[in-house]
């Protein structure tokens, strides 16, 4: 029940901090936020403030900021609906980009606690039970000095270990072979790569000999920006694939599945809880782009289009389109919930 609760509070903050961008975009451009909520359904607790009521609601899958004239017509100028189209774009965009500096705030925390752990030696440090490299025999301290008919031996260190991996994901699934120099032994293996579904890369199962380097703060700071963006593109890859080629649908996480990993990365540490809060923070920030109604990018998209005529749409016709699209999803959530609690 603690790590359940835990997984909860942790889930409510990426979506606390989500929903913050929101409610301070529109502070700052002058819009009237009538309520901020975590969470959805019957209201749990109600905090009154000077200007905007605060509610955590009982179902923790989602929170939004519910703002003065969003959905209908409003006479006041701190109605969203009043407010200039840049404006409304500005706090819709917030959302999402407080999701990604949350990543890049995390990857910095990561960084400077736990250091940076590079592969700058072309050694083998351990191999993965049940993988190519272990069943044709490759053993840790392996120095490898050749893959197919790539020679690294004559290469720095760093730029050998890239060419490694670019080499054996490139290569695909076609078998090669692989030269190690063991205690001034020269071996070859012929191996066949498997592929990696979860990451999309091909592998033959070991991981190099990594060090780990102390980083301080601005250099964690750029080395967080980077890796958020190269999280960011792996991301919209799978997001493309998952679309237009239904790949990884049997892999989508509802709430009940993220809680349940979220106790799990607790159990096994701060590191690992670290980790899996940057991959459910860019998700949130990625996924609410989408330009489906109801979400983030439903929005912009309206706007945009209001943009480029010059004039409002019609408030009624665009509250159907965001509420069709709002019971659409909490039916996609309902069957995602469903398959969760089955795999549990």
């Amino acid at each position: 029940m603690t790590t359940i609760i835990a997984a909860l509070i942790f889930f409510s903050v990426i979506i606390m901090i989500h929903e913050l961008g929101h409610f301070l975009a529109a502070k700052a451009v002058g819009i009237h936020a009538e309520e901020f909520s975590i969470g959805m359904g019957p209201r749990l607790l109600k905090i009154p403030g000077k200007k905007t009521e605060y509610s955590i609601r009982a179902l923790p899958i989602g929170g939004y900021v519910r703002f003065l004239g969003e959905d209908e017509a409003s006479s006041d100028p701190r109605a969203f609906t009043n407010a200039k189209v840049w404006k409304r774009m500005a706090v819709i965009i917030a959302g999402p980009l407080m999701n990604m500096l949350l990543a890049v705030l995390l990857l910095a925390i990561a960084y400077m606690s736990f250091g940076l752990y590079e592969a700058d030696m072309p050694i083998i440090g351990d191999v993965i039970p049940g993988y190519p490299a272990q069943q044709v025999g490759l053993q840790p301290g392996d120095r490898i000095i050749q893959v197919g008919d790539l020679d690294v031996s004559g290469m720095e260190d760093s730029e050998a270990v890239e060419s490694i991996r670019n080499f054996i994901n490139q290569n695909g699934a076609k078998p090669f072979t692989i030269t190690v120099d063991r205690d001034g032994q020269t071996l070859k293996y012929d191996v066949i790569p498997t592929h990696d579904k979860e990451n999309n890369r091909y592998q033959i199962g070991f991981y190099f000999k990594q060090n780990i380097r102390k980083v301080g703060l601005l250099e964690s700071i750029g080395l967080s920006f980077v890796q958020t963006f190269r999280i960011i593109g792996l991301m919209v890859a799978m997001l493309k694939d998952l679309i237009f080629a239904g790949k990884g649908i049997g892999d989508v996480m509802g709430p009940v599945g993220i809680v349940s990993e979220i106790g799990k990365a607790a159990q096994a540490g701060i590191q690992q809880l670290i980790n899996l809060g940057i991959l459910i923070t860019i998700n949130l920030g990625i996924m609410n782009l989408i330009p489906f109604p109801a979400l983030d990018g439903g929005r912009l998209v309206l706007l945009i289009i209001e943009g480029l005529r010059g004039k409002p749409l019609d408030r009624n016709k665009e509250g159907y389109f965001h509420l069709i699209g709002f019971v659409l999803l909490m039916i996609l959530m309902i069957i995602v919930t469903y398959k969760d609690i089955i795999k549990i």
